[in-house]
């Protein structure tokens, strides 16, 4: 059975409704907004992702270091807590909860 849609028919289907061997613009339209939908999530995420990085930049070295582990950690493990504990480590300096090397520097000074 070959069935045709006849011209009238044709004039009479909605917009989204594609002719017989036409191409359907409207997958193109909605394939290019998923596309770019997902780019500018992708690119929103990864930016949300590097806040504790450049919260810590030009912090001590090991605290750089410290935050940036754990923020790939949380990237790969899709994990929060480190993502967090990324934050919290770059808010806080180290040397103020860990005051040790400062004393340490003091006494030395005082004793010389």
């Amino acid at each position: 059975m070959n069935y045709s849609i006849s011209d009238e028919a044709m004039a009479r289907l909605p917009f989204w409704v594609t002719a017989p061997g036409e191409t359907d613009g409207f997958l193109i339209i909605v394939g290019l907004v998923l596309v770019a939908v997902l780019l500018s999530f992708g690119a929103l995420y990864f930016t949300v992702q590097a806040i504790p990085d450049r919260m810590a930049a030009g912090s001590h070295k090991v605290q750089m270091q410290l935050v940036g582990v754990l923020g790939l950690i949380s990237l790969f493990t899709l994990n929060n807590a480190f993502w967090i504990a990324a934050i919290l480590i770059a808010a806080v300096p180290l040397h103020e909860i860990f005051p040790l090397k400062t004393e340490l520097d003091i006494s030395e000074t005082n004793d010389a």
